[in-house]
């Protein structure tokens, strides 16, 4: 069991990037600059226009647009400044789950109530439907155990199953 564990832990953390966050996050850090930077050039276009511009009329449409343009760089500045940066490591988050994973008897056997809830919502789909005259009815397991459930019973193959292949002369 301890294998296997160590086997899971070893290619989930191989194939996901431990940056992932970071990477987002500088991502959109650089795509809200890039807007700024063009509402930025946009304004100026208008500036440039009421200044070459004699019209009154135009000038109040003008003025308009630059207070709409300057809302939206004040949204996007906003939204920067707000941007909150996880806390903690990807490895730090993903060792606890993996290890739920790996025994979810361990979290039981402690005996609060509150850990024994958490697991019957982590291990099951739905709730547990409980019926007067034959008890507990069987529900279905969550995801990361239905997934894993392949893992446990060696039923695992490559290429198609049996009878999809075209027959070789």
């Amino acid at each position: 069991m301890g294998g296997s564990t160590i086997r899971v832990r070893h290619v989930v953390t191989s194939t996901v990037p431990t940056s992932a966050y970071s990477v987002q996050a500088a991502d959109a850090l650089r795509t809200a600059k890039r807007k700024i930077a063009g509402i930025d050039k946009e304004i100026d276009k208008v500036l440039d226009l009421i200044l070459a511009s004699g019209n009154t009329t135009a000038f109040k449409r003008y003025e308009t647009k630059i207070g709409e343009l300057e809302h939206d760089k004040a949204l996007l500045t906003e939204t920067l400044t707000k941007q909150t940066h996880p806390k903690g490591s990807f490895e730090g988050k993903l060792e606890p789950a993996l290890m739920f994973l790996a025994n979810p008897f361990k979290i039981w056997a402690t005996g609060s109530v509150h850990l024994r809830r958490l697991v019957l919502k982590l291990a099951f789909a739905d709730r547990i439907r409980y019926c007067r005259n034959e008890g507990a009815r069987t529900t279905e397991l969550a995801f990361p155990f239905r997934a894993l459930e392949g893992f446990s019973k060696g039923d695992l193959r490559c290429g198609a199953g049996e009878g999809t292949r075209t027959p070789t002369p």
